[in-house]
């Protein structure tokens, strides 16, 4: 991953792991989660309109469609029952009697050749009136013509117009073509005549809907960015069709109410989709996860704190302290992920990936001829030899240059019994032992004389006492009680020159510890640390082949440690 790349990385972890992201965080959740409700009840509303739409069509259709009916109907009688000479007395007597059935169609017409001969209402004509070519010829499934908007005055209807629909030799006038006045408010509609060959002509409504919607086809949502939603409906003979158009002004005019309260659901159900979301994004990203997700992942970081040997004057050791990486490239402190390990119970692996990676840190690093002691932090509950001396095998092979202290902090977990016991085994397997933090939690004098270890390290608190304070006067009585029981004495939290002299004063005290020597440092800074206050070097010392266990991966990259004052020294 490049560098520009990994500060992308970075900033998008950050905005889920940063605590000052959290308000930032829900409310770009809440405005997702409000955009996405909004969609979903801009879908059901946009579908509902849609099916009222069809429906209101589907109904005023259904008027065109007995219109229809009739007309071929009303044809049909009068292909049965015109029988005698046409525009005779008897003819034009059973025309009348077929235009007073309930059908709507009281005008019919005897046409020959074109023309009008005689009707129902105007009789027997003097003289022939002609149509004139059909706007719609007979090439249709009803084999019917039809002129529309046609003058009627020929009928004696001076002034009127309308359609005339002719099959064979019989004609009538067709019922006006209205919309009913009872379509609804919020919808606006036009009805068109359609021929087969797709020519149509407006009837009624209001012109210009019929070319939006073929325009505008497709799903309801779709068109509500357009502002207006379309249906397209046609009888089953497609001959009438009515486009309708629903305009969101008139939905919210008619319905301001009903958008409220959506809009007002949709931002509480928003708040709280986002509060669960952030939950589910916070224990996600929260520490312990990812500290988890990435515990075998390379992410920790070993940090050495050099040891100064009092007697010599010489850095000749080490303490292995351990970091954690997080995702955005942060170095996190102990005092954080190790509470974690022991509650998952990975102490026993955390322990072996921090001596793999310390291992091969200082087998790669370290020049020919250093000698070095190092010490390592283990978990009371880990003092078990069955278990630590395998993981510190490779430390403990024959002309290994290092010299491996176990440092273990006394618990009313473990019985100085048993850990008398486990101490005898790890010491006969080349570690040695020391007592951490010794003179605070539960540390005791008793431990001190009863267990075989090899030395001390006195708690920080001690040595960061300020002078003529109490602490600062018990750290002259711990010397010298450490001093009469014959063990090693490690001074940590040494952070003043004037404390380190007062401890080489006392000629009691073996190694000292903490920032007013060194910081924790990374392995290059550390060995070049070594190279100017270690011993010299043994030029003719063996050098130590890289071995790594079998059952730990290493990191590839350790190289950013911030100070953490608290952590070690």
């Amino acid at each position: 991953m490049g560098d520009a790349e990994g500060v992308r990385m970075s900033r998008i972890v950050g905005l889920f792991i940063s605590g000052t992201h959290r308000r930032s965080l829900r409310l770009i959740l809440w405005l997702i989660s409000f955009v996405l409700m909004l969609s979903g009840a801009a879908w059901f509303v946009a579908e509902q309109v849609a099916i009222n739409m069809r429906s209101e069509i589907a109904t005023t259709l259904s008027n065109y469609e007995r219109l229809r009916h009739n007309v071929l109907s009303t044809f049909d009688v009068m292909d049965q029952r015109l029988v005698a000479e046409p525009c005779s007395p008897a003819f034009l007597d059973e025309m009348r009697r077929i235009a007073f059935l309930p059908d709507g169609i009281n005008e019919l017409l005897y046409v020959e050749n074109g023309n009008v001969i005689c009707s129902v209402n105007s009789g027997v004509f003097p003289h022939p009136a002609s149509l004139g070519a059909a706007d719609v010829d007979a090439a249709n499934p009803f084999n019917v013509s039809f002129w529309l908007d046609r003058d009627l005055g020929f009928l004696r209807l001076e002034g009127m117009a309308g359609t005339i629909a002719r099959r064979g030799q019989y004609a009538m006038v067709i019922p006006g073509q209205t919309l009913p006045a009872t379509a609804p408010r919020w919808m606006d509609q036009e009805l068109v005549f359609r021929a087969i060959d797709s020519r149509w002509w407006h009837r009624s409504g209001s012109p210009g809907i019929y070319l939006e919607a073929l325009e505008h086809s497709g799903p309801a949502l779709s068109n509500l960015m357009k502002g207006a939603f379309y249906q397209l409906s046609c009888d089953t003979a497609g001959v009438h069709c009515i486009a309708g158009r629903a305009s969101l002004i008139n939905l919210f005019s008619l319905g301001w109410a009903t958008v409220a309260v959506i809009l007002l659901v949709a931002g509480v159900l928003a708040a709280w989709v986002a509060q669960q979301l952030q939950r589910i994004i916070e224990r996600y990203w929260s520490f312990e996860a990812r500290f988890l997700r990435r515990f075998d992942k390379g992410s920790v970081v070993c940090a050495y704190q050099p040891l100064l040997n009092l007697k010599k004057d010489l850095a000749t050791g080490c303490e292995v302290l351990a970091r954690w990486r997080d995702l955005d490239g942060t170095i996190v402190p102990p005092d954080r992920f190790l509470p974690i390990v022991e509650k998952r119970g990975l102490t026993e692996r955390f322990t072996a990936m921090v001596v793999a990676y310390a291992y091969a840190d200082l087998t790669a690093h370290l020049p020919r001829g250093v000698r070095l002691q190092v010490n390592f932090n283990i978990f009371p509950q880990d003092l078990d030899a069955g278990k630590l001396v395998p993981i510190f095998a490779p430390f403990l092979t024959e002309n290994t240059p290092f010299d491996v202290v176990v440092e273990i902090v006394e618990t009313a977990e473990i019985s100085p019994e048993t850990a008398q016991v486990e101490i005898e085994r790890l010491r006969a397997a080349g570690l040695k032992v020391y007592i951490d933090d010794f003179g605070a939690g539960y540390s005791s004098m008793h431990n001190l004389a009863a267990l075989s270890i090899d030395g001390v390290k006195l708690d920080r608190s001690f040595a960061m006492a300020p002078d003529h304070s109490v602490m600062s006067t018990m750290l002259t009585h711990a010397i010298d009680l450490v001093q009469a029981s014959g063990r090693s004495l490690v001074v940590e939290g040494v952070e003043t020159t004037d404390r380190l002299n007062a401890l080489k004063a006392t000629g009691m005290v073996d190694f000292a510890q903490g920032y007013g020597i060194a910081r924790p440092l990374l392995i290059e800074p550390f060995v070049a640390y070594l190279a100017d206050h270690g011993p010299p070097i043994d030029a003719a010392a063996p050098r130590r082949l890289i071995t790594f266990p079998n059952s730990t991966k290493l990191a590839p990259e350790r190289r950013v440690l911030p100070s953490h004052p608290n952590q070690g020294g």
